[in-house]
């Protein structure tokens, strides 16, 4: 029954239409501050989520998890027990020789270069996801009879102004070296068979060609890496380094962590200053509801004491004032977590428009893995900002809950 009355007089001091204009300014002001402050947290955990997301279904599924490579410029000498010993070390899922070479692309007075992989499309298949980002099957690189075919990222066909059908020259350093020690150029036609976009900066990068042509176009002996799928990608450091402890011939190994790992360090800890930005913000909106608080309780002395003559013990009124608080912040947490859940699911598609709207680019695919903010929002993040908000507003509502218990009746009402 107390509780239920600490209650109703919470929502009625809540409500109440006696408030002077300050206190009812305060009393907003502490509802929009938790409001705002859950708003911005939602939609900043959302795009770091977002982000991480990006990361795992773009960048990561188009790289391998781990690359092998031969010490030997020429390739590796013994590849099938180099591809027989990966396949039986733990936690390796799939391995697909490759090869990997610098080149250039030219189509007219057009210049780009490119990091060129050579592949089989059958097995690669089985350590990277490509086709989904593409509008051909890398199976078409299987069927070159006519003429060699090359599947290229969205970005350099942009730069060469090429399409579909187009025939442009691949020059790159073979093996073979001169008298001066360098090796030669040599330029080959390829017909483009399609492209692949992510909407980053792979596509500004990399093109694939048959694990055929690349061999015979850098004059290797054979292919010179081997790309490699693990059972985790977080810990494919100590994966590859004990699968290559097993291999016939020395070999370097590396991982995505190489390349991409920097980016998602930097992921994790942007989220863990979300965390901390969350608990400062949330604390600064509390602050407010004590202030609100302590003027309610000031304003309502006359009927704390008219309360506690009527036999209200001292838990009752601080139960009360504590709900107060809380229920103040219940509703900042409404409204905050509704709109940062509202706002989250439209920053895809609002900053994807900003360069055609205002002619800003937020995100530089050149720079960036992807050319727009992403956002992913998790019903768990929205339960823990609302969570730690009405926490920290209930901690905040505790001392003036305490103050309001502590109202002499008798000289409050003059007795």
């Amino acid at each position: 029954m107390k509780t239920s009355l600490s209650f109703k007089l919470a929502f009625r001091f809540l409500n109440s239409k006696r408030y002077g204009a300050l206190a009812k300014f305060i009393s907003m002001a502490s509802t929009t501050g938790i409001g705002v402050g859950v708003c911005a947290l939602i939609i900043g955990l959302s795009a770091m989520n977002g982000f991480e997301y990006e990361l795992n279904n773009r960048v990561l599924s188009l790289i391998p998890g781990a690359e092998v490579s031969s010490y030997d410029k020429t390739g590796f000498y013994n590849l099938e027990g180099e591809v027989k010993a990966l396949e039986k070390a733990p936690n390796i899922k799939a391995v697909s020789p490759a090869v990997s070479l610098n080149g250039a692309f030219s189509f007219g007075a057009n210049f780009a270069p490119a990091m060129v992989i050579g592949i089989d499309p059958v097995n690669e298949k089985k350590v990277i996801s490509l086709e989904r980002f593409m509008d051909c099957k890398t199976d078409i690189l299987n069927h070159a009879e006519a003429e060699p075919l090359v599947i290229i990222g969205h970005g350099i066909a942009k730069k060469l102004n090429i399409k579909k059908g187009d025939e442009l020259n691949l020059s790159a350093i073979d093996t073979k070296t001169n008298s001066d020690g360098l090796g030669s150029m040599v330029v080959k036609t390829f017909k483009v068979a399609g492209f692949f976009k992510t909407g980053g900066q792979i596509d500004n990068n990399f093109a694939f060609i048959n694990i055929k042509e690349a061999v015979a176009l850098s004059a290797l002996r054979a292919p010179n890496t081997i790309h490699v799928k693990v059972s985790n990608m977080l810990e494919a450091r100590e994966i590859i380094n004990t699968a290559i402890a097993t291999l016939p011939e020395p070999c370097d190994g590396t991982t995505w962590i190489d390349s991409q790992g920097k980016l998602y360090s930097d992921i994790n800890m942007i989220r863990q200053i979300m965390y901390l930005a969350m608990i400062l913000v949330i604390s600064v909106a509390c602050f407010n509801i004590v202030s609100n608080l302590v003027m309610a309780v000031s304003e309502k002395r006359h009927e704390i004491a008219i309360l506690m003559t009527m036999g209200a013990k001292k838990a009752l009124i601080i139960k009360s004032f504590t709900l107060m608080g809380v229920l103040s912040a219940i509703k900042g947490c409404i409204y905050g977590g509704v709109a940062g859940s509202l706002l989250s699911l439209c920053i895809p598609y609002v900053t994807s428009h900003f360069k055609d709207w205002f002619g800003i680019e937020l995100l530089n695919e050149d720079i960036y893995f992807i050319n727009f903010v992403p956002s992913s929002l998790m019903i768990s993040d929205v339960l823990i900002v609302v969570g730690c908000a009405v926490v920290m507003s209930f901690i905040a509502s505790i001392y003036p809950a305490i103050k309001a218990s502590k109202i002499d009746p008798a000289q409050e009402l003059n007795l």
